[in-house]
C-alpha cells in the first residue's frame, strides 16, 4: 500500500476514529520504548563500561612495562606484580574479577612478557558511571516527552487542519465551502454551514427585496400625499388654524421620503451605495433648521460647534438620516438647557441635558422594536442609526445619565475602511 492510498484511507476515517488511532500509536509507541529500554541490564552495561576502560588502561601498562617505565596509576588504582600482591589476590586467574556495592572493587589480571601482574581498582573511580545511568534515565524521559509532543502536534496539525480551513472560508466567504464531499464529521460541518449560509443569503435577498419594493411602492402615495398638503397649504387663508396640520403633513411626508431613500439604500451591498465629498456644516444646518419644530416653547439653546470646510467621503443620504435622527431625539426629549453639536475632523458630537436613554435600551447595541421603549419611536430611530454607522462603516458611542446623552461618531472615508 503506498503513502497516497494510506492518505486517502485515512481521510475517510472518521474525526473520531482518526483521534483514538493517534492515541493508541502514541501508547504503543510510548510502552514499545519503554519495554525496550527495560531490556537493557545496567549491571551489564556497567560491567561493560569497565571491561573496556581496564582494557585500554591494561594496554597502556603494557607498553610501560615493556619499556621499562614504573607506569602512572590515576588516584583509586593500584598495581601488584607476584611478588607485591597480597595473598588475597593470587587465587583469582587472568581476565576480570569483581565485587558489587557496597565493597565495590574491580580487578583485572593480565600478564606482560611472561610475568602476571594484577590492576586493582577501587570503585570510587567508576563512580561517573551512576551520574551516566541517570543522565540516562533522564534522556529516556525527554525523549518519551518529546516525541509524544511530536505525536500530539502532528495529530492535531491534521485535525484541526481541516477545520481551519473550514473556518477561514465562512469567515471570508469564500465558496464553495471546503469538505462538503467528505464523509467525517468535518463533511457534515462543512454542508451544514454551506446550507445555513444559502437560507442566509436567501433570507438577505428577500428582505432587500421587500425592502426595496416596499420602498418604491410607498413612495406614490408619498408623493401624492406631500403633493395634496403642499396645494392645501398654498390655499388655505394666512389666518386659517390648519395651516400648522397642513405644515405638519408636508413635513412628515418629506421625512418619510428621506427615510424610504435611507432603506432602499440600506437594502443594497455597502460597496456599491455610492459616496461624494460631502460638507458636513450645511448638512447639520439644515437638520437644525429641521428640528426647530421640536423646540418650540421649550428653553433650549441649540447650539453649533463646526469648521466651515470639513468634508467626508461619504453618502449624502445616509449621512444626512444618522445626523438627523441624532438631532431629533436630542431635541424632542430635551425640555430645557442645550442641544450641542461638535465636529471635530471626522469626530461628530451631539450632546444634550435630556434625561438620557431609558434602561430598556442598550447603550452599546440599539436593538429594533425594544418592547419597553418609548412609543413615540426612540427605539426604533435610534436603530437606524445604528444601522447606517455599520452600512458606512462608522463607529458609534454613547454616554448616557439621568443628565443626558452623548453620542459621539467617528466618521471615516471609505478609503479608510479598506
Amino acid at each position: 500500500m503506498n503513502a497516497r492510498s494510506l492518505k486517502s484511507l485515512y481521510q475517510s476515517l472518521t474525526l473520531r476514529t482518526r483521534i483514538t488511532v493517534a492515541f493508541v500509536l502514541l501508547m504503543a509507541g510510548a510502552m514499545g520504548f519503554i519495554v525496550l529500554v527495560e531490556l537493557v541490564d545496567y549491571d551489564d552495561v556497567r560491567a561493560s563500561v569497565v571491561s573496556m576502560s581496564q582494557d585500554r588502561e591494561v594496554r597502556r601498562l603494557q607498553v610501560a612495562l615493556a619499556q621499562g617505565v614504573q607506569p602512572d596509576l590515576p588516584e583509586g588504582s593500584q598495581l601488584f606484580d607476584p611478588h607485591t600482591v597480597p595473598q588475597v589476590l593470587r587465587r583469582y586467574g587472568l581476565g576480570y574479577h569483581g565485587e558489587a556495592a557496597p565493597n565495590e572493587w574491580h580487578l583485572r589480571v593480565f600478564e606482560s612478557y611472561g610475568q602476571r601482574y594484577y590492576l586493582l581498582q577501587h570503585g570510587d573511580h567508576y563512580a561517573y558511571l551512576e551520574h551516566l545511568i541517570n543522565a540516562f534515565a533522564a534522556l529516556v524521559i525527554l525523549t518519551c516527552v518529546l516525541c509524544a509532543f511530536w505525536i500530539g502536534r502532528r495529530t492535531s496539525a491534521h485535525v484541526i487542519a481541516p477545520i481551519t480551513r473550514l473556518a477561514d472560508a465562512v469567515q471570508n466567504k469564500h465558496k464553495p465551502f471546503p469538505f462538503q464531499d467528505a464523509r467525517d464529521e468535518i463533511g457534515v460541518l462543512a454542508r451544514a454551514f454551506a446550507q445555513h449560509s444559502d437560507e442566509l443569503e436567501q433570507f438577505l435577498q428577500r428582505e432587500q427585496c421587500f425592502a426595496g419594493d416596499a420602498s418604491h411602492e410607498l413612495r406614490t402615495p408619498l408623493a401624492i400625499i406631500g403633493g395634496a398638503a403642499e396645494t392645501l397649504l398654498h390655499q388655505l387663508p394666512a389666518d386659517s388654524r390648519l395651516l400648522a396640520s397642513a405644515e405638519r403633513i408636508v413635513r412628515t411626508t418629506q421625512e418619510m421620503q428621506r427615510q424610504l431613500t435611507c432603506l432602499l439604500l440600506l437594502s443594497r451591498d455597502p460597496r456599491t451605495v455610492p459616496r461624494s465629498n460631502l460638507l458636513l456644516r450645511p448638512v447639520i444646518e439644515e437638520c437644525m433648521a429641521r428640528c426647530v419644530p421640536w423646540l418650540a416653547g421649550k428653553p433650549v439653546r441649540l447650539i453649533l460647534d463646526a469648521a466651515q470646510d470639513e468634508q467626508l467621503l461619504t453618502n449624502d443620504v445616509l449621512a444626512q438620516s444618522v445626523i438627523w435622527n441624532l438631532l431629533r431625539n436630542a431635541c424632542q426629549y430635551t425640555e430645557e438647557g442645550e442641544v450641542r453639536v461638535e465636529l471635530r475632523g471626522t469626530t461628530l458630537r451631539v450632546a444634550d441635558t435630556g434625561p438620557g436613554l431609558p434602561s430598556s435600551i442598550d447603550a452599546q447595541q440599539f436593538q429594533r422594536f425594544v418592547t419597553s421603549a418609548r412609543q413615540s419611536g426612540e427605539g426604533l430611530g435610534l436603530s437606524i442609526v445604528q444601522r447606517v454607522v455599520e452600512h458606512l462603516g462608522w463607529q458609534m458611542t454613547v454616554d448616557t445619565s439621568v443628565q443626558g446623552c452623548c453620542f459621539t461618531l467617528q466618521m471615516r472615508p471609505a478609503a479608510a475602511d479598506t
